[in-house]
């Protein structure tokens, strides 16, 4: 197995796990202890694990794994957010849903709740796949990049397809939030994206849950102030929260 093969498995443990063996890798991929030390030497230089004598752990400010792994995670958090969102989606409405783990969770309480006459807008492929057999709604992909990691579809064509139009609302997401960096994510792509929904939309509300408040991916999209609601859940760090709801409206569920 190449050594960049090897480390991408590698990855995929850290992501579900949080943690790895060096004792525990060797058996599995059937190598020295040299080799997965090596190994984890590299992911430290990446910036993703803090070693230990033993073996690593995953960073704590390593967010935004891919989507497969993303989609698992804080599920029972992410359906409560999706539910309270349908409280800002009313019959005849056009919305923007922005690619990533909660609003597809946005996007299948749409499908549950049987939610009619409304418009879709979005560049996630996931989302997409979703909503496509349901004929109640009228549902619009945009064109553009696709990003496999998370199925996001991004770049210049995705952006100028946005400002085509005005929609009511948007639901973004978010990879971090917190009141010096506002909502950021990890792709200066994905950022542009989701300025243009911003920019495209008469109210923008992001859905969130609560691993990603007090974290900073690495570019901002807006300020928390731009934004007109935060509806999240979970046990955020409350100093962060009250930090931030002298400046937006958050609605914790």
């Amino acid at each position: 197995m190449l050594a960049a093969t090897r480390r991408g498995k590698i990855k995929e443990i850290l992501m579900k796990k949080k943690s790895v063996k060096v004792s525990e890798l060797c058996e599995m991929f059937q190598v020295s202890d040299e080799t997965i030390r090596r190994d984890l030497e590299e992911l430290e230089k990446e910036g993703l694990i803090e070693r230990n004598y033993g073996g690593g752990v995953l960073k704590k400010n390593v967010i935004v794994p891919p989507l497969l792994f993303r989609m698992e995670e804080n599920i029972e958090e992410k359906e409560k957010i999706a539910n309270k969102a349908l409280d800002e989606i009313k019959e005849g409405m056009s919305i923007f849903l922005d690619a990533g783990s909660t609003t597809y969770q946005v996007a299948r309480a749409i499908n549950f709740k049987g939610i009619k006459n409304i418009t879709v807008i979005t560049n996630g492929l996931n989302i997409a796949a979703e909503l496509a057999s349901n004929t109640d709604i009228s549902l619009l992909l945009t064109g553009g990049n696709l990003k496999n990691v998370n199925y996001s579809l991004v770049g210049p064509d995705t952006v100028e397809y946005i400002r085509r139009y005005n929609v009511d609302t948007a639901f973004l997401a978010a990879a971090g939030v917190s009141a010096e960096k506002g909502f950021t994510t990890s792709d200066i792509f994905e950022a542009e994206v989701k300025r243009s929904m911003l920019g495209s939309a008469k109210t923008a509300i992001v859905v969130v849950d609560s691993s990603k408040f007090g974290k900073d991916a690495m570019v901002s999209f807006c300020n928390i102030k731009d934004v007109d609601k935060v509806i999240t859940s979970g046990d955020q760090n409350l100093d962060v929260i009250e930090d931030l709801k002298s400046h937006v409206n958050i609605v914790l569920v």
